[in-house]
């Protein structure tokens, strides 16, 4: 079942956002509906597999499926039994924006306990700790940076829906546009096979030739709506 939905033309940012207060991921409403409510779980206690995969990075080892990692987030996201609030979130950001970068490193590891996905957290931790002078903290963020955009350019080639590119927000799919070199004039919400889709259409900045990426959009709209729904 196919559904295709052509959306009116926004204006968007050229790369991907790399402040640390463009990607409140925890306050993302389902398509639909509001925020879903949680306990107070402790991430000591939960036992997902976005968690197991971040421990695992925590502790050294670089080897793991970081497209796991970015496909389990979304996941993680919908478990009612967790909180994926991160405590301390807005002191965090003040403390960046004060250039105050003992209290932001400190901060940040504990956002980053909810938001290990968030590429922009960890270059900014790179750049707190070299700040700081502490270069091997600075590295390891530096690497799972990278490696986390690897994964994101790596989790699709867009050219259909079954290879879409696997995306956790908008700010990535325009990001992916301009890395490929495409120039975006529009955009639609395809919806099939119980998942959902952004189509941007652009064209090719070196050949002048029209293009057609996909993104899997699952994990912020609708995702949770879609799997207790498949549950019923």
């Amino acid at each position: 079942m196919k559904a295709l939905m052509t959306l009116h033309r926004y204006g968007f940012g050229a790369f991907l956002c790399m402040c640390v207060s463009c990607f409140a991921v925890s306050a993302q409403p389902v398509a639909g509906g509001q925020p879903k409510s949680v306990n107070n779980q402790s991430p000591g206690h939960d036992q997902s597999l976005y968690r197991q995969l971040v421990e695992r990075v925590k502790g050294g080892d670089m080897n793991i499926d970081f497209i796991l990692l970015r496909d389990s987030f979304g996941d993680w996201l919908c478990n009612e039994k967790v909180n994926t609030d991160a405590p301390g979130r807005n002191a965090m950001v003040e403390a960046f924006n004060d250039k105050n970068y003992a209290k932001a490193v400190e901060l940040v590891e504990v956002v980053l306990d909810y938001e290990f996905v968030h590429l922009g957290l960890h270059r900014a931790a790179e750049d707190a700790y070299r700040k700081l002078g502490k270069q091997g903290k600075a590295d390891f963020h530096k690497d799972v940076a990278e490696k986390l955009l690897q994964a994101l350019m790596t989790s699709g080639d867009g050219k259909t829906a079954e290879s879409a590119y696997r995306v956790l927000t908008i700010k990535e799919e325009y990001f992916i546009m301009n890395e490929r070199g495409y120039e975006v004039h529009g955009q639609a919400l395809l919806l099939e096979n119980n998942k959902s889709y952004d189509v941007l259409y652009g064209k090719d900045k070196k050949t002048g030739k029209d293009v057609s990426i996909y993104f899997d959009i699952s994990s912020f709209f609708g995702g949770c709506r879609i799997k207790d729904k498949k549950q019923d």
